[in-house]
């Protein structure tokens, strides 16, 4: 059986100066990675250059020529329904129908700072959800909802096709939800254990609504570093231990007690402030490395062949990969070049 499995590399906001995006998402589309991803952030944990993510992707859509386009991803709470559904319309024009619209529930660094509201986060956005869909398909809308209401509205651009929706699901709701109306999954960094878990409950929300659970595309978003050296990995990762291993609960379903520390905030509750950083880098330290080292790729190619293969065993189709090796660019020749093609069809 074809398992299909695809490749695709975040770009690395707010790492690189804005203007050199555009030519690393070229050199990663050249490399054989069959979709780019952008955060869709206002603020961005840790520092650096955070630019608007569909503004960035337009200028993808015309810079690249074959990979697929998404946000990892996207809230509800920025923008109108309709506006963000013309936006996403633009985009996919101009790339020939290559977007993906990755949607999550929020972060309080992009929201709170700016006055903007995310009560209720899972139901606006499986409002949000269904005017885009509507507006999409060409018909005039009128919807009458709990936050949006839409009386005789239309666009007057229309994606290519329907453009797929992922949600960025974890809790038994947004799980749900995925399993209900989406068309891809897209989680944080998890062990191939918990992914499997929440992929059955995903299944039987899909079976339970009449739809064909293997039309949901299953992805991931992981952190990866590959070295001849599996230590030299291996200390590339431990720098980002806060983000990868990213909460206590996670810690603790994959066997892991730690000590948090007094203040913490999960990471979506995260505000980008002295106070916060300080307790979040602390997290990180009484975090063990055997643990972080469960929610991502690193060593080795070998290595990383063996840890991708338990995550497709898990259910995995999708990988979106965040490239922190200590040299991104043997990183990419390993994909490129070993890790990749001992995974196509």
């Amino acid at each position: 059986m074809e398992r299909q499995i695809r490749f695709g590399v975040l770009l690395p906001v707010p790492a690189a100066p804005v203007e050199k995006l555009i030519r690393i998402a070229k050199l990663n589309e050249e490399a054989g990675f069959s979709s780019l991803w952008v955060p869709d952030h206002m603020l961005f944990v840790p520092y650096g250059t955070t630019p608007e993510a569909w503004t960035l992707l337009a200028a993808l859509a015309v810079s690249t020529e074959k990979a697929l386009l998404g946000t990892c991803v996207s809230d509800p709470h920025r923008r109108h329904p309709a506006v963000f559904a013309q936006m996403v319309a633009t985009v996919d024009r101009l790339s020939g129908g290559r977007v993906i619209l990755g949607l999550g529930a929020g972060e309080a660094m992009n929201l709170e700072p700016f006055g903007i509201r995310w009560d209720r986060p899972v139901s606006r956005l499986e409002e949000a959800v269904r005017i885009m869909r509507a507006l999409w398909s060409g018909q005039t809308v009128d919807f009458e909802g709990r936050f949006w209401r839409l009386k005789g509205a239309f666009l007057q651009i229309r994606p290519v096709g329907q453009v797929p929706i992922y949600l960025g699901a974890h809790g038994p709701r947004m799980l749900k939800l995925t399993g209900q109306l989406a068309d891809g999954w897209l989680p944080t960094p998890m062990t191939p254990e918990m992914y499997a878990r929440r992929l059955r409950a995903i299944r039987e929300a899909a079976r339970e609504a009449g739809r064909d659970p293997g039309e949901i595309d299953t992805a991931i978003y992981l952190y990866t570093a590959v070295a001849e050296r599996r230590e030299e990995a291996i200390r590339a990762v431990e720098r980002f231990k806060p983000v990868i291993a990213h909460s206590p609960e996670a810690l603790r379903e994959a066997g892991y007690e730690i000590e948090v520390p007094e203040g913490f905030k999960h990471y979506w509750r995260l505000l980008p402030r002295e106070e916060d950083l300080r307790v979040f880098e602390r997290f990180g330290q009484a975090i063990p490395t055997e643990a972080v080292l469960e929610f991502c790729v690193a060593g080795t190619v070998g290595d990383c062949l063996d840890r991708l293969e338990a995550y497709v065993r898990a259910g995995v189709r999708h990988f979106v990969l965040v490239n922190v090796g200590p040299d991104p660019k043997y990183v990419l020749r390993a994909y490129a070049e070993h890790i990749m093609p001992a995974f196509s069809s």
